[in-house]
């Protein structure tokens, strides 16, 4: 059975049995070979797409520019996004496990693989920021998967984790099924907001997401950061799509 059918599976399981006993009665299997045990096993790791030098020095997006079309012709919010990945083979295949297969158990792994990428980069920050989900995807998904990933990254290092500094303020369509740029910046146009009152004066934050396409999203989370007073936004992404990768 093929890695889609079974993300079918899960979501028929997910609905018998309810999300919190799926890592129990259904054992995770690599996304790279289908070995049971971990998300990626220890061979699969030796093959991960590594995002490498050719990338957007901005977005990352992967480019042999300098800087992409996008971020040349668009006054950005954050710093800059940062990744290991790109969004490819078996790490798309453990990003949309995580994402949309219930697969929970998957978190620890991925978010210590963001913690030791992010403690070998340079990127200024003191708090760790996931990117908010509205409430509404919340009940349907059971988890909001930045907030367990940056959860793991704390744990793996000395920055903590803040989750409620960031809100949704509307729901919007998911941007897996938004191919293009322009449509993607305008579906998530004032979506998020920081809580009344709360400050972030001097605040280094790093804004986590498992993916990163146009950083439309990261724009408007950072905008709403540094509206509340963060001195620097820098997203991190387990991996970036965009060039020859897949978008959803």
């Amino acid at each position: 059975m093929d890695f889609t059918n079974r993300l079918k599976g899960l979501d028929q399981l997910l609905l018998r049995v309810g999300r919190g006993l799926v890592d129990t009665i259904y054992p995770m299997e690599c996304a790279g070979c289908g070995d049971m045990g971990k998300i990626i096993c220890g061979k699969c790791s030796d093959r991960l797409p590594w995002l490498g030098d050719s990338r957007c020095q901005v977005c990352s997006m992967p480019t042999e520019e300098l800087i992409c079309l996008r971020c040349a012709e668009t006054q950005r919010s954050f710093d800059g996004i940062r990744a290991p990945f790109r969004y490819e083979g078996s790490v798309r295949r453990a990003i949309l496990a995580l994402k949309y297969g219930g697969i929970k158990a998957a978190a620890p792994q991925l978010g210590l693989m963001m913690a030791e990428y992010l403690n070998a980069v340079d990127v200024p920050g003191d708090v760790l920021v996931p990117v908010p989900m509205h409430g509404q995807r919340r009940r349907e998904r059971g988890y909001n998967q930045a907030e367990l990933l940056s959860r793991e990254i704390s744990r793996n290092t000395r920055l903590r984790h803040e989750n409620g500094v960031l809100m949704r303020t509307r729901h919007v369509e998911s941007q897996a099924r938004t191919t293009e740029g322009i449509q993607r910046s305008v579906n998530v146009a004032a979506s998020v907001a920081v809580p009344e009152g709360l400050r972030l004066d001097g605040s280094a934050v790093i804004l986590v997401d498992d993916v990163a396409t146009t950083g439309s999203t990261m724009d408007v989370c950072a905008e709403a950061l540094k509206g509340a007073g963060a001195e620097s936004v820098w997203g991190l992404v387990l991996a970036v799509a965009g060039g020859n990768t897949p978008t959803e």
